[in-house]
């Protein structure tokens, strides 16, 4: 299954609406630790999904969510 990297991005004053869309939204993403730079000032949130495709990926979000990430496909290499 494709492996994809989806970027969140909001504004300073939307964090509260970006954690508030989780309430009562099923996804396997929610409960799980995922980096973000809100509490370092960036307002951005960063998941490693996989998904058949974009449209799925994005489907694993709230709509509010979903609407401000970006989807980018990626592949894992080994570092030497």
């Amino acid at each position: 299954m494709p492996d994809f990297l989806l970027q969140h991005r909001h504004d300073p004053g939307e964090c509260e609406t970006a954690f508030a869309a989780w309430r009562s939204f099923d996804s396997p993403l929610r409960g799980r630790p995922a980096p973000s730079t809100c509490l370092a000032g960036g307002h951005r949130i960063w998941w490693s999904v996989e998904a058949t495709n974009e449209a799925d990926a994005l489907a694993l979000l709230p709509d509010f969510v979903a609407a401000r990430t970006e989807v980018i496909p990626v592949r894992f290499v080994e570092v030497p």
